[in-house]
Protein backbone atom coordinates (compact mmCIF):
# COMPACT_ATOMS: atom_id res chain seq x y z
CA UNK A 1 0.00 0.00 0.00
CA UNK A 2 2.61 2.39 0.73
CA UNK A 3 4.05 1.88 -2.27
CA UNK A 4 1.03 2.63 -4.21
CA UNK A 5 0.67 5.20 -2.64
CA UNK A 6 4.35 7.06 -3.00
CA UNK A 7 3.97 6.05 -6.89
CA UNK A 8 0.51 8.69 -7.27
CA UNK A 9 2.85 10.76 -5.25
CA UNK A 10 5.93 10.89 -7.99
CA UNK A 11 2.87 10.64 -10.93
CA UNK A 12 1.29 13.67 -9.34
CA UNK A 13 4.83 15.48 -8.79
CA UNK A 14 6.26 14.11 -12.55
CA UNK A 15 3.13 16.41 -14.16
CA UNK A 16 3.91 19.36 -12.80
CA UNK A 17 8.14 19.22 -12.53
CA UNK A 18 8.41 18.49 -16.33
CA UNK A 19 7.14 21.07 -17.33
CA UNK A 20 9.54 23.22 -14.91
CA UNK A 21 12.50 21.10 -15.26
CA UNK A 22 14.61 23.19 -17.27
CA UNK A 23 13.98 25.96 -14.45
CA UNK A 24 15.74 23.59 -12.05
CA UNK A 25 19.43 24.65 -11.64
CA UNK A 26 22.52 22.53 -9.89
CA UNK A 27 22.90 25.59 -7.22
CA UNK A 28 26.22 25.87 -5.48
CA UNK A 29 26.08 21.94 -4.91
CA UNK A 30 29.23 19.72 -4.89
CA UNK A 31 29.50 17.65 -8.89
CA UNK A 32 30.30 15.14 -9.23
CA UNK A 33 32.25 13.87 -12.58
CA UNK A 34 33.26 16.07 -15.33
CA UNK A 35 32.02 19.73 -14.75
CA UNK A 36 31.59 19.89 -18.78
CA UNK A 37 29.72 16.89 -19.29
CA UNK A 38 27.20 17.53 -21.75
CA UNK A 39 24.53 15.79 -19.41
CA UNK A 40 23.63 16.79 -16.03
CA UNK A 41 21.86 14.44 -13.59
CA UNK A 42 20.31 16.22 -11.13
CA UNK A 43 18.69 14.31 -8.20
CA UNK A 44 17.07 15.37 -5.05
CA UNK A 45 16.97 13.17 -2.49
CA UNK A 46 16.33 12.51 1.24
CA UNK A 47 19.16 10.50 3.25
CA UNK A 48 16.65 8.78 4.97
CA UNK A 49 14.66 7.44 2.44
CA UNK A 50 14.81 3.79 1.39
CA UNK A 51 14.26 4.18 -1.97
CA UNK A 52 17.07 6.70 -2.21
CA UNK A 53 19.25 4.17 -0.48
CA UNK A 54 18.00 1.85 -3.13
CA UNK A 55 19.41 3.84 -6.21
CA UNK A 56 22.49 4.40 -4.21
CA UNK A 57 23.24 1.07 -3.85
CA UNK A 58 22.13 -0.73 -7.62
CA UNK A 59 21.85 2.36 -9.54
CA UNK A 60 24.42 5.17 -8.80
CA UNK A 61 27.23 2.32 -9.26
CA UNK A 62 26.62 2.01 -12.92
CA UNK A 63 25.60 5.52 -13.60
CA UNK A 64 29.38 6.05 -12.33
CA UNK A 65 31.09 3.41 -14.20
CA UNK A 66 29.13 3.94 -17.39
CA UNK A 67 28.92 7.87 -17.21
CA UNK A 68 30.29 9.62 -14.59
CA UNK A 69 33.63 7.98 -15.08
CA UNK A 70 33.76 8.37 -18.66
CA UNK A 71 33.23 12.25 -19.11
CA UNK A 72 29.96 12.17 -20.19
CA UNK A 73 27.60 12.86 -17.17
CA UNK A 74 28.06 14.67 -13.97
CA UNK A 75 25.73 14.12 -10.85
CA UNK A 76 24.62 16.48 -8.32
CA UNK A 77 22.76 15.57 -5.58
CA UNK A 78 20.12 18.47 -3.59
CA UNK A 79 18.97 17.74 -0.40
CA UNK A 80 14.85 16.75 0.00
CA UNK A 81 14.55 15.98 3.56
CA UNK A 82 11.06 15.11 4.23
CA UNK A 83 11.21 15.67 7.99
CA UNK A 84 7.06 14.45 8.43
CA UNK A 85 8.62 10.24 7.92
CA UNK A 86 12.42 10.96 7.68
CA UNK A 87 13.00 12.42 11.12
CA UNK A 88 17.05 12.24 10.69
CA UNK A 89 16.90 13.52 7.23
CA UNK A 90 17.50 17.58 7.91
CA UNK A 91 19.83 16.70 10.55
CA UNK A 92 21.92 13.86 8.06
CA UNK A 93 21.55 16.66 4.96
CA UNK A 94 23.45 19.37 7.25
CA UNK A 95 26.07 16.67 8.11
CA UNK A 96 26.88 15.69 4.83
CA UNK A 97 27.26 19.72 3.92
CA UNK A 98 29.66 19.80 6.47
CA UNK A 99 31.65 16.75 5.30
CA UNK A 100 31.87 19.51 1.93
CA UNK A 101 33.50 21.81 4.15
CA UNK A 102 36.44 19.28 4.22
CA UNK A 103 36.72 18.07 0.67
CA UNK A 104 34.73 14.27 2.18
CA UNK A 105 30.65 15.75 0.41
CA UNK A 106 30.47 12.58 -1.19
CA UNK A 107 33.09 9.98 0.54
CA UNK A 108 30.58 11.03 3.31
CA UNK A 109 27.67 11.14 1.34
CA UNK A 110 28.08 7.39 0.56
CA UNK A 111 28.79 6.57 3.98
CA UNK A 112 25.12 8.03 4.74
CA UNK A 113 23.65 5.18 2.94
CA UNK A 114 26.05 2.85 3.38
CA UNK A 115 25.96 3.01 7.20
CA UNK A 116 22.02 2.34 7.10
CA UNK A 117 21.82 0.07 4.14
CA UNK A 118 24.10 -2.51 6.56
CA UNK A 119 21.29 -1.63 9.01
CA UNK A 120 18.36 -3.46 7.14
CA UNK A 121 15.61 -2.37 5.01
CA UNK A 122 12.90 0.38 6.18
CA UNK A 123 13.71 3.67 7.31
CA UNK A 124 16.96 3.48 9.83
CA UNK A 125 17.05 5.51 12.83
CA UNK A 126 20.22 6.83 13.86
CA UNK A 127 21.33 9.95 15.95
CA UNK A 128 24.27 13.54 16.02
CA UNK A 129 26.37 10.67 17.48
CA UNK A 130 26.51 8.34 14.86
CA UNK A 131 26.73 10.88 12.00
CA UNK A 132 29.58 12.15 14.10
CA UNK A 133 31.29 9.19 14.31
CA UNK A 134 30.70 8.48 10.32
CA UNK A 135 32.80 10.92 9.66
CA UNK A 136 35.49 10.28 12.06
CA UNK A 137 35.56 6.75 9.86
CA UNK A 138 35.71 9.44 6.57
CA UNK A 139 38.81 11.16 7.94
CA UNK A 140 37.15 14.28 8.80
CA UNK A 141 39.06 16.42 11.29
CA UNK A 142 36.27 15.50 14.45
CA UNK A 143 36.12 18.80 15.68
CA UNK A 144 35.68 20.97 12.71
CA UNK A 145 32.62 18.54 12.14
CA UNK A 146 30.91 18.69 15.17
CA UNK A 147 31.23 22.58 15.55
CA UNK A 148 29.67 22.86 12.16
CA UNK A 149 26.67 20.16 13.10
CA UNK A 150 26.01 21.05 16.05
CA UNK A 151 25.68 25.12 14.67
CA UNK A 152 23.54 23.68 12.03
CA UNK A 153 25.18 25.83 9.99
CA UNK A 154 24.13 24.29 6.62
CA UNK A 155 20.29 24.19 7.63
CA UNK A 156 19.34 27.17 5.67
CA UNK A 157 21.27 25.89 1.88
CA UNK A 158 19.31 22.00 2.36
CA UNK A 159 15.89 24.27 3.11
CA UNK A 160 16.70 26.18 -0.19
CA UNK A 161 17.19 23.37 -2.04
CA UNK A 162 13.92 21.35 -0.59
CA UNK A 163 12.15 25.05 -1.24
CA UNK A 164 13.22 24.90 -5.19
CA UNK A 165 12.02 21.42 -4.99
CA UNK A 166 9.09 21.89 -3.09
CA UNK A 167 8.76 25.18 -6.00
CA UNK A 168 8.20 22.49 -8.76
CA UNK A 169 5.85 20.36 -7.36
CA UNK A 170 8.26 17.63 -5.95
CA UNK A 171 6.25 15.40 -3.12
CA UNK A 172 8.92 11.99 -2.97
CA UNK A 173 12.07 11.13 -3.65
CA UNK A 174 15.05 10.43 -5.04
CA UNK A 175 13.52 12.95 -8.51
CA UNK A 176 15.82 13.39 -11.30
CA UNK A 177 15.99 16.05 -13.49
CA UNK A 178 18.53 14.49 -16.74
CA UNK A 179 19.22 17.87 -18.94
CA UNK A 180 15.26 18.99 -17.50
CA UNK A 181 14.06 16.20 -18.28
CA UNK A 182 12.29 14.39 -15.26
CA UNK A 183 12.51 10.32 -14.20
CA UNK A 184 10.50 10.05 -10.39
CA UNK A 185 11.70 7.62 -8.34
CA UNK A 186 14.03 4.31 -8.23
CA UNK A 187 13.81 3.78 -11.67
CA UNK A 188 15.96 0.55 -12.99
CA UNK A 189 18.71 1.14 -14.78
CA UNK A 190 17.36 0.95 -18.10
CA UNK A 191 15.54 3.89 -17.52
CA UNK A 192 18.28 6.24 -16.80
CA UNK A 193 20.24 5.26 -19.65
CA UNK A 194 18.06 5.51 -22.14
CA UNK A 195 17.38 9.20 -21.02
CA UNK A 196 21.16 9.67 -20.82
CA UNK A 197 21.62 7.79 -24.31
CA UNK A 198 19.08 10.33 -26.04
CA UNK A 199 20.39 13.25 -23.93
CA UNK A 200 24.12 12.79 -25.78
CA UNK A 201 22.75 12.25 -29.14
CA UNK A 202 21.04 15.30 -29.54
Amino acid sequence: MTLRIAAVFLAMSASNAAAQGQLIGVDDDPVLGDANAKVTMIEFGDYQCPSCRLFWKDVEPRLKKDYIDTGKVKLVFRDFPIVQIHPEAMLAAIAVNCAADQTKYWQYHDKVFREQYNRGDGVIRFKDTDLKKWAKDTGVDTKTFDQCLDSGRYQDEVAKDKADGDRVGIEGTPFFFINGRVVGGAQPYPVFRKVIEEELKK
